[in-house]
């Protein structure tokens, strides 16, 4: 679309926005002016050369506006694609590297885990042999705690008794209870003596 064209669909839809805001105005004569209608013709004319003005004055800046940014677009698209070249090279190279690695890595496992079962064999033995001393050690050590593991839990099982016993009668007996108890206390005092 050139310039030409866009000016006229400019003129053109503000001439017909002018004409549908101002429907009454635009086609009946206002007291006392003798233009009638032409008066409005030409308050949108007046409109309509400023915005041509505007778009006249506009068009070079907005013009180099726009092709300095689809330049830049392009650059950018450009710059886009190369990188994409680039990145798709190193995948590759990856890749290679990562297929030769997987067979050094298996040849690396197989001395490793030849090397591992040997020096296996050597510590289950010597694991052997410690294992039994610590064992008869280890026999003797939880059979002297758990006697005094079982004496503490008798102990301690006893102390909970006697407190829970406690406690238990103390929010159990009411200011009643107490005073029946004391009244009987004292009965049985006066009886013996």
């Amino acid at each position: 679309m050139n310039l030409k064209s866009a000016l006229f669909s400019v003129f053109a839809a503000v001439l017909l926005a002018g004409l549908s805001v101002f429907p009454e105005t635009a086609f009946a004569a206002e007291e006392g002016n003798p233009w009638g209608a032409w008066f409005n013709v030409g308050r949108v004319f007046n409109v309509l050369l400023v915005v041509g003005v505007l778009v006249w004055i506009a068009r070079k800046p907005l013009a180099s506006f726009f092709a300095g940014r689809s330049q830049a677009i392009r650059e950018e698209l450009a710059e886009a694609q190369k990188a994409r070249r680039e990145a798709e090279a190193k995948l590759a190279e990856i890749e290679s590297r990562m297929s030769r690695l997987d067979d050094e890595l298996k040849e690396i496992a197989g001395a490793a885990e030849r090397e591992a079962q040997d020096e296996y064999q050597r510590l289950l033995a010597v694991a052997e042999e410690d294992a039994q001393k610590i064992v008869e050690r280890s026999r003797q050590e939880i059979e002297g705690m758990t006697r005094t593991a079982q004496l503490e839990l008798k102990q301690h099982a006893a102390e909970l008794s006697v407190q829970l016993a406690e406690e238990r009668i103390r929010s159990e007996i009411t200011d009643a209870d107490r005073q029946r108890l004391f009244s009987r206390f004292v009965t049985k005092l006066g009886g013996k003596s």
